[in-house]
């Protein structure tokens, strides 16, 4: 066997040696400061939540980042707007002025890129806040399965926000937990229970929202008629479920008309570019071009939205 060989084995045997004998304290170290690190998150996480409380925001950006559970996160959002607009408008520039000679359209690109990246945005954000809601409605069952409970048990309202504010699964978790900090700091329960409804924008909670109103204006088991809501959400949830089946080939097929032109495009222009080319190279061609993807996407969302029942 070389000598050479023979040296590195033994170096490499040495080094690990060194390794498993400080092992223990560098992992002692690194788990410390993981520690801190995650005391210092929550503890961000804390002076955020109650920043939402001290500024109290009004306008569109700022009910559709309470939707979509960033708030806290307001400056940084309005930045990152006012970014994505201005990128958005100097990349639809720079199309014009390429794609169409001798650039004449930059300014024009420049200025309907602009509505383009704000409403891009604004766009991204109604998906952030559709999800979150979406999961919020998964989530609601669980929630009042535990509400009826400690109703059933004899707690007051004030404990089952509590209860909720610590057990719930995230995201309605923090929407409780916002609702007990506003009743802890003396605003009415109605009015937290309405703020609550326009956070959670679901049918289930707004009528779990009047029930509790009607049980406390004449009386009667709250914990039976939450646990009633609770069955009827399953129901339909179950509906929805079996019409999500039965719809399944159609919105397949929907794909597949929407995806079969820019397909058949492409294997033309791979399979014979000069027949492409002649008609790409023309600049009206090409705002030709763009109208029909416009119109494919419209057609496209038509088709979807034809196969996609509200439950």
């Amino acid at each position: 066997m070389p000598v050479s060989i023979v040296v590195f084995g033994a170096i490499v045997a040495i080094g690990l040696t060194i390794m498993a004998m400080t092992r223990s304290q560098w992992a002692d170290e690194l788990s410390r400061l993981g520690k801190h690190q995650r005391r210092m998150a929550e503890k961000h996480n804390e002076d955020a939540e109650v920043s939402i409380f001290l500024t109290q925001r009004q306008g569109y950006l700022a009910r559709t980042l309470a939707l979509a559970g960033l708030e806290s996160k307001y400056d940084q959002m309005r930045m990152t707007w006012v970014c994505t607009t201005l990128a958005t408008a100097l990349v639809m520039a720079m199309i014009a002025f390429f794609a169409i000679p001798p650039g004449d359209l930059a300014v024009v690109g420049f200025f309907l890129g602009l509505p383009m990246g704000a409403g891009g945005f604004i766009f991204y954000l109604g998906k952030l806040a559709q999800k979150r809601q979406a999961r919020m409605t998964e989530q609601l069952p669980q929630v009042l399965e535990t509400m009826v409970s400690s109703l059933r048990a004899g707690s007051p309202v004030m404990e089952v926000f509590k209860v909720l504010a610590e057990t719930a699964p995230d995201p309605i978790r923090s929407e409780f937990k916002r609702g007990l900090v506003s009743l802890q700091l003396g605003k009415p329960f109605r009015d937290v229970m309405n703020e609550m409804s326009q956070r959670i924008r679901t049918p289930d909670f707004r009528l779990l929202t009047q029930a509790i109103f009607i049980s406390q204006d004449v009386g009667g088991n709250l914990a039976d008629v939450v646990a009633v809501i609770a069955d009827a959400i399953r129901e339909r949830f179950k509906l929805r479920d079996f019409l999500n089946s039965l719809t399944a080939q159609g919105k397949a097929t929907a794909m597949f008309i929407g995806c079969l032109p820019y397909g058949i495009t492409l294997m033309t222009y791979l399979a014979t570019p000069g027949y492409i080319v002649p008609f790409l190279n023309n600049p009206i061609a090409r705002i030709v071009v763009i109208l029909l993807i416009f119109w494919e996407l419209i057609g496209f969302w038509i088709l979807m939205k034809m196969t996609t029942f509200e439950v």
